[in-house]
């Protein structure tokens, strides 16, 4: 079992990544938004952070690069849908500068999401 942080600003998302994510055995705590979910990696530890990359306020990039340095022994999936007037295709999410782990572009399947949270997470140490 592994301790998961969520930032998903889509409340169906959300949820769904949640229950997807508790049935499979892992704790999991959820935010709506980026700022939120960098108060949660100071409060506590996770061992994968999953976040959503386009979210309004503060985006899943931010996230990531600030929470690298907050929490930099977890693992982050960054999950997209993609934002085409960006700039940022989500290949290039992978080792950027702010380092995400590995990218789901959405819409993804369950079978996906399962796969890629467990290789992730055999790479990262558990707290739990």
């Amino acid at each position: 079992m592994a301790e998961i942080l969520v930032v998903e600003d889509v409340p169906a998302v959300l949820y769904s990544l949640r229950i997807i994510l508790t049935g499979a055995g892992h704790r999991v705590s959820c935010v709506a938004d980026g700022a939120a979910g960098l108060e949660m990696l100071k409060a506590a530890q996770f061992d994968l952070i999953i976040s959503d990359i386009w979210m309004p306020g503060m985006s899943g990039t931010d996230v990531i690069a600030q929470g690298r340095r907050l929490a930099p022994r977890a693992r982050f999936l960054a999950i997209t849908g993609g934002n085409p007037n960006s700039g940022v295709l989500p290949d290039d999410l992978i080792g950027s500068e702010f380092g995400a782990d590995a990218v789901l572009h959405k819409p993804f399947e369950k079978d996906d999401l399962i796969a890629t949270v467990s290789a992730l997470l055999k790479a990262a140490p558990t707290h739990g």
